[in-house]
């Protein structure tokens, strides 16, 4: 915190001792003038005891006397006016300038959240302190000031010194007692005198000096008078030694810091000090002197500072002629400053002639002091002082200050104080004990104190002995000498007497200087009056009006409360004497009390930042910027960041003017960037004038930086726009491709538009992944893999530089955000780099460690010159206009044309405000209030606008694109610090030349039913500059879509889809058998090209078949193709294009088929290899009746693709016409299947696959071709199960630890599993071919096609393509054991189990008999079993009652009861006979035939459907039925018979 260099004891000693007067004869004067010094300034560097001194109180008691300081000034000094008091203090102030803002550290300061730079100290402040306390003009009620002493000072060189010491005693007593002049003033009638006879060591005589100092002591004795010898170095001697500087670096300068500047220079000073009036200053109000009080201050210039010299209050002056009054000019009107306190002023052209003649009259002032003053000598050490004077002058000074003071000065005084104390006990004692003994009781103290503050004064006139005065001489003589005590006692009776007669001048000075002689004492005893300094500082404002003397009274004030620790009430005292009267006087008391707040126990930051601005703006209109510059930096500290935007923008504004007036223009225009850096609370006109005002500081910055010949080396960093660096995208491919027709559309790559999916990006990688492993042909990805990024990003891996082929386009797409409210105007906006050529291809043999030359455009973009195409092309935007608030993605794009690396740096653009269509040009800055700012604004000059118009400032510069990259935290030490990694994102790699692959798609479905087949066309185009080969695509549907070898297919119509031949008949029926090989599939497929690649310029077209997905919704088909160069590049080896295709699909029809065997004909070919199935099919018109725009679906054609079987026709009476299925309808049919004629044991390696199909129209689509055959083999595609896994040879196996005749008994059991599950598995699919008539919206007829499959695997279950809705998975408790793993079962599933048999009864359906004759009918049954599996089987005949005990233990499946219950009723009444139950062994494949015979013994209709056959896998050397039931492998029921009813005709009985 600021601190005075002097405590507070120190500053009162300093400020109050023993005034004397000093009158020299002219010869003195010339000897002091040899070292350019008047008399006065000589001596008064040594004025001060260096050593103890010792008087006497009236009571006998030595008190001691340190650091006595004694005032010297010229008796004939008279008091300066007014005007030139004010300048003096102003300019002591300017002189002492703070330090740099941006150097000045000082004191740091923590409070709370605060870190305050503060000073260490104001010397300022005590600049003006001392000031005005030496300008004070001495009043008549006080003796503090007076002269006390005179002396007299003559040289030897006059002719006759004693005579001259003579004149000069007569001439002090006619100005003392004789002259009616009010000044100088003296303490006492007879003041005591001192001789001093100055003599030269080098000129003068030193005899006769040794005379007429004897004969000086004989005529006023040895005390009076003094011999001082000076000069003992020659004026020769001592102009060699100014001119030779080394010399006199060891000589002293003590005057240095005492010396004032005489007239000449005043004059100087005074025309360079900043006026508040000044047209081309800043601020804009006319603060000190007014125009009309200047005549007051010639007319009372005693009366302003200098009280009567006989009168004392009735003659003080009025508050008109203290405070400085402002006349207000509405003629030319400026905006006040937001903190000023009064209306707004401006000085008419009258009033400044009236100045002007003022500041004549001042300068004629000047001329007369500098008359009557010392003589300069024209020497070229002129301005060295003390130049013919040596270490032993000094001491000689200051053994004649010694002598001066103790032997004559200090005895005088106390002699004068025991005078006065002897004649005030007398008179005190005699005349005034009555009269002050009733104004004790009856007047009171208290009831002075409150007339003082309220009332006017009325005290009388003094007479020069009175006792009241005399009192107060005798306080003030015991202040000087530091008889504190005693000075204190009188200072308390004087002041009674003075209140009691209400002279409140008299008064208030007793109480002020009571108060000081209290703290001065120091006693603890005693406590600091602080009620005497508050009642005397009110009193000289409100009753006296010299607030001078309250000036005076706070200054002592506020450094007594300063060193008790008393802050707030010194603060207090500073804010108290503020106001409009003294522009200089409020700045540095608000300061003072912004640093008190900041001292105090619990520091007030806001009190403090807040008066600083205060002490600022006064500043400002006391033309001390600097001052002002230094106090807004102190508030600046307080209010940044804080939240209190409003008042920043205030403060950053005035420190932006301020130091434009200062021409520290740096500092302007960082201050005003800060108001366009953040979100600003201010009003649209407020931010375009703060705007207008950055734009013209920003411009002289850079026009003065170019005229003193410092040209840039980089572009000048710019606040507007603000860019959202961390959101910054790069784009490695075209943004722009030329317009296709409707029907066309480009592949849709990666663009600036797609939102970032993290779940898709690593789709993406994954396809990118298997498609080079599919091109590698291996299973792993090659070493130093990385995914082909095509836009990076802050989500992406940035910590490698991206690969860009050289001669295509690098797009960075920056997010630009006007913070502003008011429109900007960006012009000219490029991208600056930087590239280092390097040849991939060619290495530098000769010289390998030649560093490569770096390029850049920098340089072009400063001078103005056309960038260089020949490396790299640069987009230049030629203007982006950003709204008020508004953000805007800009996309900049630049293209290499040679290899190497590209450092993209950051842009480069022109900044400029928006064109205002009613600008004039003079721009007019509005404040916060709507009104013309003053004149003052940096943008008064600006008279020319730019090429954007009148009015219109533009700048060059632009802004750094310095990335962030992500933080680590992989390692403990990257932990626990905060480090962050590469972003190389804007660094690509340029490589050598790469094919280019462009994909054109042509009648691409955006909505399809489910189902449907639509026909597309690809065009595949090389835009690159090497041939392409290797193209792949990889998907996550493969199954929706399939690619053409040609664009026409043999067969094909132009508007067909499937190839078709017609039918050999009418009608439709059977086709042969077509073989083909079973095409695998997975998520890569290879795109045949025409040749084996695609060089550079050329196209190939292929077609695209587009299947529409089973299940209606919204569908994304990503498409990644993968392509290669044929040429080597060291640095790329494969490139990728993305495709997403977006399909919304609606509901077309839904298939339901169920497989079962055949059970009739089995018996008449025994030597049938295998069995037939019979599968029924149910179609379903998915879509309602409303659903208008689809009239109905049509079935064209049934096709079935099996390994095994082949698809016949059940009857010729289906096949008459295409069945027609309208809204909401179904249709059902039924089909045989047969065993193929062709094996898959005689075929090849691969897997082979037979279609047969079944043709219901005129037209046999071809179901082997593409693209029918092509969705079939997709529809078998599982997304799910297809991956690329490593080859089995490369999994590690587990060893056995079973033997190996376990081994074989494991293998037999799995053997036969695996031989009863393929039993039931029926291996088809069924594809079913539509057509769809439906109505557009505009009403047009359309005939869609479309294929649906459905698979059927599995004999005896029900499949369909309808979409079930999946249940919620139960979430399963968690269990922190491990549960035993399940042992995987070796037999047969219960379903399997239970179709090992196919079995069927043969019988007479219709049997007449004749009960009357014979009661018992019987019907021979033969019961045909076929052996379904591979495997021999044990099979037991059951034809006994359910209700008995079964013969064996069984498995029954669960399966439903086909039986119903009105048949086992009607059942009831037969019964089989003869071999009721029956075993044996079917050997694998083979049929049996076993008789039955049922008797029945009423006529009726009964169902023969109640034997049950059980099975089991036969084992080795099975002879005997075993009804055991702890056998391994035990009996299963196998699955009933459907109903077998007969009808018995007879007659009942």
């Amino acid at each position: 915190m600021a601190q005075c260099t002097q405590s507070a004891q120190e500053f009162v000693q300093n400020s109050f001792g023993p005034t004397v007067a000093v009158l020299c004869s002219h010869d003195a004067e010339v000897l002091a003038q040899k070292n350019n010094l008047s008399m006065v300034e000589m001596i008064r560097p040594f004025s001060r005891l260096t050593n103890e001194a010792h008087i006497r109180d009236p009571s006998g008691q030595l008190h001691p006397v340190r650091n006595l300081r004694l005032i010297l000034k010229e008796m004939n000094q008279q008091p300066l006016s007014v005007s030139l008091m004010r300048r003096m203090l102003e300019e002591s102030v300017n002189r002492c300038q703070p330090p740099p803002v941006d150097g000045n550290r000082g004191n740091v300061i923590t409070v709370g959240s605060y870190d305050l730079q503060i000073g260490a100290s104001t010397a300022w402040y005590e600049t003006y302190r001392d000031v005005f306390l030496e300008l004070l003009t001495p009043s008549d009620h006080e003796f503090i000031h007076h002269y006390v002493a005179c002396m007299l000072v003559v040289s030897t060189s006059h002719a006759d010194p004693m005579d001259q010491f003579a004149k000069l005693s007569q001439q002090q007593h006619f100005l003392q007692h004789t002259s009616k002049s009010p000044y100088p003033k003296w303490l006492v009638p007879n003041i005591f005198k001192y001789y001093v006879l100055v003599h030269d060591n080098t000129d003068g005589e030193e005899e006769k000096a040794e005379a007429v100092y004897q004969s000086m002591k004989a005529t006023y004795g040895s005390h009076a008078c003094h011999l001082l010898r000076i000069n003992s170095r020659s004026i020769h001697t001592a102009e060699t030694t100014a001119l030779n500087s080394d010399s006199s670096i060891g000589m002293p300068d003590p005057w240095s810091q005492y010396m004032n500047k005489n007239a000449e220079q005043m004059e100087t000073s005074v025309s360079d000090i900043p006026q508040s009036m000044d047209d081309e200053g800043f601020p804009d109000r006319v603060t000190e002197a007014g125009p009309d009080n200047l005549e007051v201050e010639k007319a009372t210039n005693a009366n302003l500072l200098t009280p009567d010299s006989a009168d004392d209050g009735p003659n003080d002056p009025s508050p008109d002629a203290v405070i400085i009054a402002s006349q207000e000019n509405t003629l030319n009107e400026v905006i006040a400053h937001p903190l000023d306190q009064s209306g707004d002023t401006k000085r008419s052209q009258e009033n400044l002639d009236l100045f002007d003649s003022t500041d004549s009259a001042l300068h004629s002032n000047n001329k007369m002091l500098n008359s009557e003053g010392p003589l300069q000598p024209a020497t070229k050490g002129a301005n060295v002082h003390g130049a013919c004077l040596t270490l032993s002058d000094h001491d000689r000074l200051r053994i004649f200050i010694h002598e001066f003071t103790v032997r004559g000065l200090l005895p005088y005084i106390e002699k004068m104080i025991r005078t006065l104390n002897e004649q005030l006990a007398a008179r005190k004692g005699l005349h005034k004990s009555i009269f002050s003994a009733t104004k004790k009781w009856f007047g009171g103290n208290k009831q002075a104190e409150k007339a003082a503050i309220t009332g006017r004064d009325m005290g009388g006139k003094y007479l020069r002995e009175a006792p009241e005065l005399q009192m107060r001489r005798l306080a003030d003589l015991a202040f000087l000498v530091q008889m504190y005590e005693l000075a204190y006692t009188s200072y308390h009776t004087a002041k009674r007497d003075f209140g009691n007669d209400q002279a409140w001048t008299h008064y208030a000075g007793a109480l002020e200087m009571a108060a000081v002689s209290a703290f001065m004492l120091g006693s603890m005893q005693k406590a600091y009056p602080t009620h005497y300094m508050d009642t005397a500082v009110n009193t000289y404002l409100t009753s006296c009006k010299r607030p001078q003397f309250a000036t005076r009274a706070v200054l002592m004030s506020t450094e007594i409360l300063k060193a008790r620790g008393m802050y707030a009430e010194a603060a207090m005292e500073f804010i108290r004497m503020t106001g409009e009267d003294s522009d200089i006087r409020s700045a540095i008391f608000l300061e003072q009390a912004a640093h008190c707040f900041i001292n105090m126990r619990q520091p007030m930051v806001r009190k403090y930042a807040f008066h600083m601005i205060l002490a600022g703006h006064r500043y400002s209109k006391a033309g001390q910027r600097k001052h002002a510059l230094r106090a807004y930096w102190q508030a600046l500290q307080v209010y940044k960041g804080k939240g209190w935007t409003l008042a920043e923008d205030h403060i950053n504004f005035t420190i932006g003017r301020q130091s434009f007036n200062l021409k520290q223009l740096e500092n302007s225009t960082a201050s005003f960037k800060h108001l366009l850096t953040y979100q600003s609370r201010q009003p649209a006109a407020q931010q375009g004038a703060f705007f207008k005002e950055y734009l013209f500081v920003f411009k002289q910055l850079l026009t003065t930086q170019s005229q003193e010949g410092s040209p840039q080396a980089t572009l000048p960093q710019l606040p507007l726009p603000v860019i959202n660096k961390p959101a910054t995208r790069v784009l490695l491919t075209s943004p722009r491709r030329p317009q296709l027709p409707d029907t066309q559309m480009y592949a849709t790559s990666v663009t600036f538009d797609r939102i970032f999916d993290p779940a898709e990006c690593e789709e993406w990688q994954n396809l990118e992944e298997m498609a080079i492993m599919v091109a590698s042909g291996q299973y792993t990805l090659p070493a130093g893999f990385r995914p082909n990024l095509q836009l990076l990003h802050a989500k992406t891996d940035n910590s490698t530089s991206p690969l860009v082929v050289v001669g295509e386009p690098v797009t960075v797409e920056l997010v630009m955000e006007n913070p502003l409210k008011v429109p900007l105007t960006i012009s000219n906006l490029t991208l600056r780099w930087k590239f280092t050529p390097v040849s991939y291809e060619h290495v530098n043999k000769e010289n390998p460690e030649q560093q490569p030359t770096v390029l850049s455009n920098e340089t072009d973009i400063l001078t103005g010159k056309n960038q260089p195409e020949e490396v790299v092309s640069t987009e230049v935007i030629p203007e982006v206009l950003l709204a008020g608030s508004e953000y805007k993605p800009v996309h900049l794009s630049v293209i290499p044309q040679q290899t190497g690396e590209l450092h993209i740096l950051g842009i480069a653009y022109s900044l400029a405000g928006q064109q205002n269509p009613n600008a004039k040009d003079e721009i007019t800055v509005i404040n916060d209030s709507g009104n013309r700012e003053n004149p003052d604004s940096p943008l008064k000059t600006n008279k020319k606008g730019s090429h954007h118009g009148a009015g219109v400032i533009t700048v060059q510069g632009g802004q750094e694109l310095d990335i962030q990259g992500p933080r680590l935290n992989s390692t403990k030490v990257e932990r626990c610090s905060i480090m962050y990694g590469p972003d190389r994102r804007l660094d690509p790699v340029v490589v050598p030349p790469m094919p280019l692959l462009e994909a054109v798609f042509t009648s691409f479905p955006s909505t399809l039913l489910c189902g449907e087949v639509c026909h597309s066309v690809v065009e595949f185009t090389n835009k690159g500059l090497s041939p392409l080969q290797k193209l792949l695509v990889a998907s996550n549907h493969p199954e929706l879509f399939s690619f053409g070898t040609s664009p026409s297919p043999t067969g094909q119509s132009k508007t067909g889809v499937y190839r078709t031949v017609p039918c050999v008949g009418d009608k439709g029926g059977s086709s042969g058998e077509c073989v083909v090989e079973k095409c695998n599939v997975s998520h890569v497929t290879e795109i045949p090209l025409p040749g084996g690649s695609l060089p550079p310029g050329e196209s190939a077209s292929l077609p695209l078949y587009v299947r529409g997905p089973d299940k209606s919704g919204i569908h994304e088909i990503s498409m990644l193709f993968y392509y290669e160069s044929a040429e080597e590049n060291p640095k790329m080896r494969h490139r990728t294009l993305h495709h997403t295709a977006t399909i919304h699909t609606s509901n077309s029809i839904s298939l339901t088929s169920s497989v079962c065997r055949a059970h009739s004909g089995e018996s008449r070919d025994t030597k049938a290899k295998g069995t037939s199935l019979i599968i029924s099919l149910d179609i379903d018109n998915m879509n309602q009746v409303h659903d208008s725009h689809i009239i109905e679906f049509s079935i064209g054609q049934v096709s079935c693709a099996s390994g095994t079987w082949a698809l016949e026709c059940l009857g010729p009476d289906t096949l008459s016409k295409e069945p027609k299925i309208s809204g909401g309808e179904s249709q059902r049919m039924s089909f045989k299947t047969t065993k193929c004629k062709h094996s898959s044991s005689d075929s090849t390696t691969k897997e082979q696959v037979t279609f047969t199909s079944i043709t219901f129209g005129k037209q046999v689509v071809d179901s082997t071709a593409s693209p029918c055959s092509d969705f079939y083999f997709r529809s078998t595609f599982d997304p799910s199960k297809q991956s690329l896994e490593i080859p089995p040879s490369s999994k590690s196996a587990t060893p056995s630890t079973m033997s190996p005749t376990e081994e074989a008994g494991v293998a037999l059991v799995t053997d036969m599993k695996s031989s009863l599950e393929h039993s039931i598995k029926a291996g088809l699919t069924l594809i079913v071919l539509w057509k769809a008539f439906v109505v557009d919206e505009e009403g047009f007829h359309h005939t869609l096609v479309g294929q649906h499959h459905i698979i059927m695997e599995t004999i005896g279950s029900e499949v369909t393509t309808v979409q079930t809705v999946r249940k919620t998975r139960e979430v399963k408790q968690l269990k922190l054991i491990k549960e035993p793993e399940k042992e995987v079962s070796r037999e047969a599933s219960p379903e399997v189990m239970g179709q090992l048999l196919k079995y069927s009864l043969q019988y007479c359906e219709v049997r007449e008999h004749n009960f009357s004759k014979r009661r018992v009918c019987t019907l021979p049954v033969s019961l045909n079993i076929h052996n379904c599996t591979s495997t021999a089987l044990e099979v037991a005949i059951e034809t006994t009652d359910q209700d008995n005990s079964s013969a064996m233990t069984d498995k029954v499946p669960a399966q439903p009861d086909v039986l119903p219950s009105t048949a086992r009723a009607s059942s009831a009444d037969f019964t089989w006979v003869g071999h009721v139950a029956q075993k044996l062994i079917l050997p694998p494949q083979a049929p049996h035939r076993a008789p039955l015979h049922a008797c029945f013994s009423s006529p009726g209709v009964y169902n023969l459907a109640n034997i049950r056959l059980l099975a089991r896998p036969a084992r080795e050397g099975a002879i005997k039925f075993h009804r055991s039931g702890g056998e391994r492998s035990e009996f299963t029921l196998q699955r009933r018979l459907p109903l077998s009813l007969v009808t018995i005709v007879g007659a009942l009985i």
